[in-house]
């Protein structure tokens, strides 16, 4: 049982089973359920329990303050006697409470003796006490007439005086009988306050609960606000202006679902009305349900609402008006086959008979008129549960050849369903027919993520091993190898690949470790064909399956990892280009030497005859234009003297490096594309590229039949390299 639960017992007068948690509650009280419990004393206050509500708060406040959480024990004890619902035992409890909490502060011998506490705890004295000490430092207090709303930032207690900072930024001392006459003092969760004290928290709400903020704003107005007044109190502090629009349609949404509000008026100019009190969990859920029409969106409703109940009559409510829903959609027919299946499954789920058996909707579903298999339709339903379910009665949905069907359009699947279609085929014993497959995924790592890893797992766990035309173990670690290297390339800032990646590296790497498997008479071209693809795959590539290939390199080929000779393109110290491009950028140079510094020169001079050097802006522009130039110069002076000719290089025969022009096909859409690869200067059309550009990167090094990657916005392009031709 929750603190959340108290109030909801409470407020139902449930009293058994509010007394066992309230009991729970006592021997073990958190100081984060504290406003939970002063609620359940408020709520038993509202249904007319006062007594009741003192005989419980007693030993809560007790308990509270044995933990030293006093300002949580005054929490309780103060809704007691707000309401004037107490006794002699809790004042006096609440009297040693004041005094234990703030004995310590300045102002504390002044206030008690104002407030007649020093004379002893009353209920009136109690009263006017807790009154006063809200003027005290750190508080927010109000004055209608003008000053606004400021926090009292100093007590003086030895003059009887008060500093408050207005919202303004003015502060002022004011005498303390003035301040406590005439400033109303505002509570914590005051809209006012919060704009003061909590601004952040009002700014989160406006984002991820924007119907409490509603509610916040509304007791401005005494529980009833209209539009105009919300964007009055809320703009340009809480939500600027151009955020205005996103949230008001999200709050205006949220408000209608909110069971503290009621919402009035029109849609443009709605009037929101604060409840006296919730209403049931059934009750709102019937309300909110009429403002949806489709029954997918109904039955999301009551999917949420369920997910809240926290009793078993209410779950049953819920679930009895699930029912009348669906029953009611049925015979109207005006419904989706993915909205009635989610329906169906729904009742299901939570032990519910469906009126109609789900494996015929799904096959309705599933099936076009012309007899198509639509598997992806799957997706159509709401949530991962309902789709995984379905999954489980595709045999009674598709008839005795189910398996057959599933297993060759297994690619047309949607990826949330396909891992548990994947498990049910091989379930079911149907599992080795899934090696079909592997022609149609295996060669495409990047389009077939999951169900390439399906496929390799299933390999491992010995799913094909009565198959005759299974692969061999080092092809099927060579996919493994090329898949993990994809999913290290796309996994940034996607939650799917990176655990998927993970599975991968303890599959190859891990307890299971295929790798060792696939390394067992391993020739030397397959095993530099894995080195490749790891070194490949990055600095952040999986350490552990690096470790794996390199050991094995270690033991059986060493040659393979001897260091080979710097390509004279990755010496970064010069530059190297063609003739023309050297001629170009020396003619650049030397009209920036010979032209445009002398005439900046000039500029300067011509400027500095103007006068008073402190007001000329002619003469600044050229001051800063003679920085920029000379500055370039330098630059451009230092790169010409590192420049090396690429016609002066000795350029290897078939490898792509500057100087010659390569041919690539694009693994996936077939694409070919002809790239001249030079210097940084020699970059005159689309044609020619930059050896320094990222889109050289990827494939500088590689021989004709390897593959590379090219840089795109959508991720990279795996290319492989059909042709190098040396170009000049």
């Amino acid at each position: 049982m929750t603190s959340n639960d108290l109030v909801h017992l409470a407020r139902s007068l449930q009293f058994p089973a509010f007394e066992a948690a309230w009991s729970a509650a006592v021997q073990a009280p958190r100081a984060e359920d504290a406003l939970r419990y002063a609620n359940a004393i408020d709520a038993l206050c509202e249904r007319d329990m006062a007594s009741k509500a003192v005989t419980y708060a007693m030993p809560m406040v007790e308990a509270l303050a044995g933990k030293n959480l006093v300002d949580e024990a005054i929490e309780v004890a103060q809704r007691l006697l707000r309401r004037g619902a107490h006794n002699e035992a809790l004042t006096q409890k609440m009297g040693a409470l004041f005094q234990s909490r703030f004995s310590d502060e300045p102002w504390y011998p002044m206030v008690a003796q104002r407030s007649g506490l020093a004379a002893g705890a009353t209920s009136t004295s109690l009263q006017e006490f807790d009154r006063m000490r809200r003027y005290t430092k750190g508080h927010v207090v109000y004055h209608q007439a003008g000053w606004g709303e400021g926090v009292v930032e100093e007590f003086h207690a030895d003059r009887s005086e008060v500093t408050v900072r207005f919202a303004n930024g003015r502060r002022e001392d004011f005498p303390l009988d003035t301040v406590v006459q005439r400033f109303k003092s505002l509570p914590a969760d005051d809209l006012r306050a919060m704009k003061l004290l909590a601004l952040p928290e009002l700014q989160r709400m406006a984002s991820a609960d924007p119907a409490a903020l509603i509610r916040i704003t509304a007791k401005l107005y005494r529980g009833t606000i209209n539009s105009a007044q919300v964007k009055q109190e809320l703009t340009p502090s809480v939500v600027t202006e151009k955020e205005w629009t996103s949230f008001w349609k999200q709050a205006k949404n949220a408000a209608a679902k909110d069971p503290w509000l009621r919402v009035e008026g029109s849609s443009t100019r709605p009037t929101f009305v604060m409840r006296a009190k919730p209403v049931g969990l059934a009750e709102e859920a019937e309300t909110n349900l009429r403002h949806e029409v489709k029954l997918g969106a109904k039955v999301a409703v009551l999917r949420r609402y369920l997910e809240r109940v926290q009793d078993d009559e209410s779950r049953g409510q819920l679930l009895d008006l699930a029912a009348r829903v669906v029953e009611t959609a049925l015979a109207e027919k005006k419904d989706s086959h993915a909205h009635v299946l989610d329906s169906l499954l729904f009742l299901t789920e939570h032990g519910r008979p469906s009126p109609v058996p789900p494996a015929q909707e799904l096959r309705a579903l599933l099936m076009g008129a012309d007899g198509a298999f639509h598997p992806k339709a799957i997706d159509n339903l709401q949530t991962v549960e309902s789709r995984v379910h379905a999954v489980g009665l595709l045999p009674e949905a598709m008839g005795e050849h189910w398996a057959d069907r599933c297993a060759s359009d297994l690619t047309e699947f949607p990826v949330s369903v396909m891992e548990a279609t994947f498990q049910k085929l091989v379930d079911s014993g149907s599992g080795a027919r899934l090696l079909d497959l592997w022609d149609r995924v295996a060669p495409y790592p990047k389009r077939h993520q999951l169900l390439c890893y399906l496929l390799c797992r299933a390999y491992a766990d010995g799913v094909f091993e009565a198959r005759n035309d299974k692969p061999t173990p080092v092809t099927v670690g060579r996919v493994m190898m090329h898949l993990a290297r994809v999913l290290n390339e796309v996994r940034k800032g996607d939650m799917v690949s990176n655990r998927l990646l993970g599975r991968l590296t303890s599959l190859l790497a891990g307890k299971r470790g295929f790798l060792q498997r696939a390394f067992e008479g391993i020739t030397r071209e397959d095993l530099a064909s894995y080195l490749g693809i790891a070194e490949r795959g990055g600095e952040d590539f999986p350490q552990e399956i690096v470790d794996i290939v390199l050991r094995k390199v270690a033991d059986s080929y060493p040659d393979l990892t001897a260091k080979a000779e710097k390509p004279f393109w990755e010496r970064e110290e010069l530059t190297f280009t063609s003739a023309e491009g050297l001629r170009r950028i020396k003619e650049e140079y030397n009209v920036l030497v010979g032209e445009k510094i002398p005439a900046n020169s000039k500029a300067i001079g011509a400027a500095a005859a103007l006068g008073d050097l402190s007001e000329n802006s002619e003469w600044e522009s050229a001051m800063e234009e003679q920085r920029n130039l000379t500055s370039r110069a330098t630059e451009m002076d230092k790169t010409i003297r590192s420049a090396r000719l690429i016609e002066d290089q000795e350029i290897p025969d078939g490898i792509v490096a500057p100087g010659t022009r390569v041919t690539l096909h694009e693994e996936e859409s077939g694409k070919q594309r002809t790239y001249l690869i030079l210097g940084p200067w020699d970059v005159n059309d689309d044609s020619t590229i930059n050896y320094r550009a990222p889109i050289a990167h990827g494939i500088l090094g590689l021989s004709v039949g390897e593959t590379g990657n090219l840089p795109s916005p959508n991720g990279p392009i795996a290319v492989r390299i059909e042709r190098v031709e040396r170009a000049i």
